[in-house]
């Protein structure tokens, strides 16, 4: 028996990451609410928008060759750490594909890196990621796209 789409969307909102899902033309299909939550934006007023509107203009090529390099099977999984306005976040980024291995999304999973961050510091493995959300680092308008 498969979950409805209701039970799935109950879970993408009760999971304790922030989920954002592009399909395979960079369009956002699921933003829930803890990843709205976690960049300080509204979540439904970004599906059916352009992933690159999440970003500031000078992100998008460095955006692209990430979706490009999944596309091409070159890029399997990206994991890294956001600094956004602040708050410490661990992302995970990985493709979806068919059961023939074609593209045809991806995800990323946003996470509260405070906890893991602290543990790293007091090992001296940790080191401040570059600021971002804020300025000409800020995200653009979901409304911005015409």
């Amino acid at each position: 028996m498969k979950p409805t789409s209701n039970q799935l969307l109950q879970l993408l909102d009760r999971i304790h990451a922030g989920v954002v899902v592009i399909d395979n033309g960079n369009k956002i299909v699921v933003f829930n609410e803890l990843a709205g939550k976690m960049l300080n934006q509204d979540g439904q007023s970004r599906i059916g928008t352009s992933l690159l509107l999440c970003h500031p203009e000078r992100a998008e090529p460095g955006v692209l060759k990430m979706i490009d390099q999944m596309k091409s099977g070159e890029l399997d999984e990206y994991e890294g750490w956001v600094n956004f306005a602040g708050r410490i976040l661990y992302e995970y980024i990985y493709p979806l594909r068919n059961d023939d291995g074609r593209y045809i999304g991806a995800v990323a999973e946003l996470h509260d890196g405070k906890e893991k961050a602290g543990y790293l510091k007091t090992k001296g493995e940790f080191e401040m990621p570059e600021m971002h959300g804020l300025g000409e680092s800020s995200p653009r308008s979901p409304y911005s796209e015409g």
